[in-house]
């Protein structure tokens, strides 16, 4: 009997025994086990009576580890004769374990390890036992070597299992061993592994086998590094991933796959000596952090990517035929340029995926799926961003619904659909960013007049009536009256300025107009705006600001024609008593000030919740048929999307802005 120490720090061993999958512990003792030239290896998991894990046993037929080799490698990590070795001892197959580290992955499964070995001495079959305990994992015990009638072969048994493993057990672990042993048992097809009473048999399994090669300047010095990328697909549900192997296909690090394969079950081996090589000098564990693993890796998912388009293309090429007889495929021409071959793949992906996504879409109408087609085809020419939107919102209406929408595409557009639902919504949403920005307190104090709320204003005019359009913006009386007599027809060489009363020339915020048809002949009417900060409270000064303007143009005859109707809006959040009462008149509508039917002026006040709420009204039945509703953070992005420098600084994004001093 003999007592071994391990010759190195025991944090070192307690990082060893430790994984995150319980499964790769066992898979590094079938490996053990064929280095040691086993042709039969099996895995028993043996249960107590109440169904817990009691035993898992690894048995295996190899030449078994002779006494003095084992008092070498279990003494020193690292040591282990496989380092010196490329080959096994017997059958010559390449080796996978070379760092000795395998032994100490099992007491991440259980307490107590021993290695009940059998090995031939001279003609003669010896064994002994070493134990090992988690709890002293710095120290093997070694039984000393009996003679025994038994062949050579190893079996290594895990006690007190720490705790009940359910992903070592069923159909989901086998297949995981298949994987994992799959491009060995390819190259070594006589040998045996039994796992939980399964033969793993990779063969039975693979749909397909695909290899490419890889080649990156990476190595010492900038030096090529050549691998070999093997995608095996497989005809059963099996965890994505991406081994790192070294030349012979041995898995030294599993990471996932990294990309997206719907309807793909597959695994990926990258297979190069310069993985090995990482994994002997530790830097194997960080690879997707070292930047030339990093590189080989990401140039292998790019090519796993290309893959599987092509292999989703292929699939759908016999759907497409079908298809094509239904005559609901939505290309009549074969693909004459790379751009439109690779856009009529993508497609074909897309469509295969919708067939696999929607059980019930091959038993639905021709018109309902010439529909779903046309819009897969719009959306990838147009935004391909957009499809999975699309193609959710419309595959998922009730069927009537569906029809109804195929009905409307025969009578317009879909652009033209989109277009107007986009208005629509685009509308709902700048309304709640800018009753944000008069309402929010922050924004209140902040929001400026000119350089601000005008400017956001000037480019939305539908708020003060769909049919207005915009004709002046921040210009004088003059301006006003030259584009009037313009629009009217008449010489517009304006010789005399237009002036208010005081002499002053009058800047005018904004002035829209529309032209109304009418059994008569067309009636011009123009809307005048003058905006208020919403922190601005309307004052008599106000009033006759906004008066000044109305009167001006009502005592000049150059103003004047019997076709031309005249408003003057005074719009802010908040006013004075002596405004509100002036605005009350019982004789006018509300909020109306002066209304002059002989020369056609109105003045009226506008509180800005007020016209707000006139615009939501107006939109309200396209919000509940779309069933829309913007929420503040939705609606100040979009303000900053499309205004950004028409914000306040603290509602701004990633811009600076200083605005000056301007007056009311």
């Amino acid at each position: 009997m003999k007592t071994l120490t391990v010759k190195v720090n025991s944090d070192h061993l307690n990082t060893l025994s430790q994984t995150k999958k319980p499964i790769l512990a066992l898979a590094e003792l079938i490996w053990n086990s064929l280095d040691a030239d086993s042709k039969n290896v099996e895995v028993i998991i043996a249960e107590d009576a109440l169904g817990s894990m009691e035993s898992i046993r690894v048995i295996d037929d190899g030449h078994g580890l002779n006494y003095e080799q084992a008092e070498s490698d279990f003494s020193n990590l690292g040591g282990s004769w496989k380092r010196k070795h490329i080959k096994s001892k017997g059958y010559k197959r390449l080796l996978h374990g070379r760092l000795g580290r395998g032994r100490f992955r099992a007491f991440a499964i259980g307490q107590y390890i021993t290695w009940l070995t059998r090995y031939r001495c001279n003609g003669v079959t010896k064994e002994y036992q070493i134990i090992g305990k988690a709890e002293d994992l710095g120290h093997f015990t070694l039984s000393d070597p009996l003679e025994s009638h038994s062949s050579s072969g190893t079996e290594v048994i895990i006690n007190n299992i720490n705790k009940n493993f359910t992903s070592i057990r069923g159909i989901g672990a086998v297949n995981e061993i298949a994987c994992h042993f799959a491009l060995y048992l390819r190259q070594y097809p006589d040998i045996s592994i039994i796992y939980d009473g399964t033969r793993i048999d990779a063969s039975h399994l693979e749909s397909g086998v695909y290899d490419f090669e890889i080649e990156e300047n990476v190595g010492l010095n900038g030096s090529p590094v050549k691998v070999i990328l093997t995608v095996i697909e497989w005809t059963q549900q099996a965890e994505r991933s991406l081994y790192l192997c070294d030349s012979g296909g041995f898995t030294l690090l599993e990471i996932p796959a990294g990309i997206h394969a719907r309807g793909f079950n597959f695994t990926a081996y990258m297979k190069s000596d310069f993985f090995r090589e990482l994994n002997e000098t530790g830097d194997l564990q960080s690879a997707e952090l070292y930047p030339p693993v990093k590189q080989l890796i990401e140039e292998a998912r790019n090519r796993l990517r290309v893959h599987f388009r092509k292999r989703s293309a292929d699939e759908a090429s016999i759907l497409v035929k079908r298809w094509k007889a239904q005559r609901v495929y939505p290309y009549e021409q074969e693909p004459k340029t790379p751009v439109e071959e690779a856009e009529r793949q993508v497609f074909d992906v897309c469509a295969l995926n919708i067939h696999s996504y929607l059980p019930d879409f091959e038993e639905g109408s021709q018109r309902s799926k010439q529909l779903a087609f046309r819009l897969l085809r719009n959306a990838l020419e147009t935004s391909p961003a957009s499809i999975q939107v699309i193609l959710g919102e419309i595959l998922e209406l009730p069927k009537q619904k569906q029809e109804d929408f195929a009905e409307l595409i025969q009578q317009t557009s879909l652009d033209s659909i989109i277009t107007a639902s986009t208005t629509v919504t685009n509308r709902l949403t700048f309304l709640s960013g800018l009753e944000l920005l008069l309402f929010d307190p922050e924004s209140k104090k902040a929001l400026l007049e000119r350089r601000q709320l005008h400017r956001m204003l000037a480019e939305n005019t539908w708020i003060f009536g769909e049919e207005f359009n915009l004709t002046l913006d921040d210009q004088s009386l003059t301006e006003l009256l030259k584009r009037h007599l313009k629009l009217l027809g008449k010489e517009c060489d304006v010789v005399d300025e237009v002036r208010r009363s005081d002499g002053s020339k009058g800047i005018l915020d904004l002035v829209i107009g529309r032209k109304i048809p009418t059994p008569h002949g067309d009636v011009r009417e123009h809307l005048v705006i003058e905006l208020k900060r919403p922190s601005y409270k309307l004052n008599d000064e106000s009033l006759n600001q906004i008066r000044s303007y109305a009167f001006t143009v009502a005592n000049d005859d150059r103003f004047r024609g019997v076709d031309v109707k005249w408003s003057f809006w005074l719009i802010s959040n908040d006013m004075e008593d002596s405004v509100r009462r002036q605005a009350s008149q019982k004789h006018l509508p509300p909020w109306c000030l002066h209304d002059d039917s002989e020369q056609n002026i109105k003045i009226w006040v506008k509180p800005w919740g007020q016209l707000i709420t006139e615009c939501q009204g107006r939109l309200k039945f396209f919000q509940e048929q779309l069933q829309f509703r913007a929420n503040r953070e939705d609606s100040l992005e979009y303000l900053r999307k499309h205004y950004n420098k028409y914000l306040p600084e603290a509602f701004q994004k990633d811009e600076e802005y200083s605005p000056e001093c301007e007056e009311n």
